[in-house]
């Protein structure tokens, strides 16, 4: 081949790789997001995040998403509020009672399809109803002004006629602690999350359980962020509750492969029968796992209405001052991207 007939075919191959290259443009950078996790809550209530790291499902989404343990809600709050971090996991209750503080924060996502707090009593306990609560005493977390547990548990009461002045709220911990307190007779029943007692039904603990008297199936507790964190990376965090309702599917679809997935995001070593553990907790928890409408394309969405309904029974029971609109802690806005994708994809990485 004559020397000027080789630069030519080199030259025009050249040229063509050029373009392919810039067909394919440049590599995708993953955005960062910063998570805050409850250093003394049980991994249940983490699951989704934690399955959503384990099975790469933040890394498809070009997420970077780095976690800081606080020990404190107010600070996790703060937090959150100030923009120091992006997300927080919890309930809106904080976000209610300090709004008219200036502190906002709004649920973008939840991380139930239910309303999040229950009150059990024993299995042979002799309250059988709401109204059996009176001149009760009810175990939670802490007794502090405006906490999730308070505040739930008035509002759910409060439905049923039972005012705060019937009952008596006795702080006792969480966990073992609390549980401890119910089994040994300190409280004659206790307020908590449903997440918080799976481990201990699983176990083989026979409770009696008592759901939100009127708004049991709107969630109240989620992923919050401060609306200003919402603009400026609007479209990572829709990226992020993508990979939240990925991993809502799995833990319904295949709880085998979310039960390692959530032991892998751990990075401590487990086995099978950690696993399968894994598995009997979701299998309890099934029906208020935000994926337990799998077939559903609001997956994870908040309730608008639900929200209302809350705000507004709490304002009536004395237990908030400011009644806030619903848009103002709660906004659907990432319902239609998060769900947007095909299913088959958790299929294909269950098998």
């Amino acid at each position: 081949m004559p020397l000027g007939s080789f630069h030519f075919v080199r030259n025009a191959a050249m040229g063509a790789f050029a373009i392919l290259l810039l067909a394919q443009g440049p590599a995708v950078a993953d955005d960062a997001l910063s998570f805050l996790l409850g250093g003394t809550t049980p991994p249940l209530m983490n699951s989704l995040n934690l399955v959503a790291d384990g099975a790469g499902f933040y890394k498809d989404e070009h997420l970077k998403v780095t976690t800081t343990v606080v020990q404190d809600t107010n600070m996790a709050l703060k937090m959150c509020a100030s923009g120091q971090a992006d997300i927080c996991p919890m309930g809106v209750e904080p976000a209610l009672t300090q709004y008219g503080q200036g502190v906002h924060l709004k649920m973008f996502l939840t991380r139930a399809s239910k309303f999040g707090y229950v009150i059990v009593v024993l299995d042979g306990s002799p309250i059988k109803t709401l109204t059996d609560f009176k001149g009760k005493s009810i175990g939670v977390h802490a007794l502090n002004v405006g906490s999730s547990a308070s505040l739930a548990t008035q509002s759910s009461l409060a439905a049923a006629g039972v005012t705060p002045a019937d009952y008596k709220l006795v702080a006792i911990g969480m966990t073992d602690s609390a549980t401890g307190a119910l089994t040994s007779g300190q409280v004659d029943a206790a307020a908590l999350p449903l997440y918080e007692l799976i481990p201990y039904l699983v176990g083989g603990m026979k409770l009696r359980v008592f759901h939100h008297s009127t708004l049991e199936n709107s969630a109240n507790a989620g992923y919050l962020a401060a609306p200003s964190v919402l603009a400026s990376k609007h479209h990572a965090m829709a990226r992020f509750s993508r990979a939240i309702v990925k991993a809502a599917l799995l833990i319904h679809d295949h709880p085998d492969a979310a039960g390692r997935a959530l032991l892998t995001a751990l990075h401590q070593p487990f086995t099978d029968a950690d696993v399968q553990r894994k598995v009997a907790e979701f299998t309890v928890w099934q029906n208020d796992l935000p994926a337990s409408d799998p077939d559903s394309r609001r997956i994870a969405t908040p309730s608008m209405a639900g929200m209302q309904a809350y705000i507004q029974l709490l304002k009536n029971a004395g237990a908030i001052k400011t009644l806030v609109q619903a848009s103002d802690v709660v906004t659907d806005e990432f319902s239609d991207f998060a769900n947007d994708f095909d299913h088959k994809a958790i299929e294909n990485f269950a098998h």
